[in-house]
């Protein structure tokens, strides 16, 4: 007896998230060395005399302000990676473009702004404890801002050149998720570097 019940017709198969888990791999590996650093940060303060955070500063004034303004133009640019997102999942170019190019540019800003700070502070990198793990940990965020930027100036690239819609922008997805997590790893600097000192 054969069967006379017509074939189902079989959609394309859904693309593996590969480089979504491997950008996860990066944001475990990534949280971990800002956890290490900020840990050592906070164990060195505690450990500087018998009032912890006492003198810790040595005399350098902390521009809050600018500071704040720097974290509020990053969290400016994850409300503008998402919009990126959500116009290539409905194949927008234009608006991707323009999404994109916004997040860059606030990226910038936000390294701008930061450097302008320590710039302001007159630190010199080996004049003392609190200035040697403030740069590192700064600089370790940083860094990680810039390789953001680079992760989603790529990812761009590639979703305006045509992996757009629903289920082809995964790599774009996946840089958003890398600068989320940027966003929150400046948040942790800032709070324990910057405003507990």
């Amino acid at each position: 007896m054969t069967d006379t019940t017509p074939a189902l017709q079989a959609g394309p198969a859904p693309r593996p998230r590969s480089q979504f888990v491997a950008t996860g791999f990066a944001v475990a590996a990534g949280s971990m060395m800002i956890a290490g650093s900020l840990a050592l940060y906070m164990a060195r303060r505690h450990a500087s005399g018998p009032h912890p955070g006492h003198d810790w500063l040595e005399g350098h004034l902390v521009p809050n302000p600018q500071f704040d303004y720097a974290l509020l133009t990053l969290f400016a640019s994850v409300i503008t990676a998402h919009w990126a997102l959500w116009a290539s999942r409905r194949g927008e170019t234009g608006h991707t473009w323009t999404a994109i190019a916004t997040t860059l540019v606030f990226g910038l800003g936000f390294v701008n702004m930061v450097m302008y700070s320590l710039n302001r502070m007159e630190l010199e990198i080996g004049s003392g404890e609190y200035v040697n793990l403030a740069f590192a940990t700064t600089g370790l965020t940083l860094a990680l801002v810039v390789v953001g930027m680079f992760y989603l100036a790529l990812m761009g690239l590639r979703s305006v050149g045509g992996n757009r819609g629903r289920d082809s922008s995964y790599p774009l997805g996946a840089a958003v998720f890398f600068w989320d997590f940027v966003a929150v790893a400046w948040t942790a600097t800032w709070y324990v570097v910057y405003v507990v000192k």
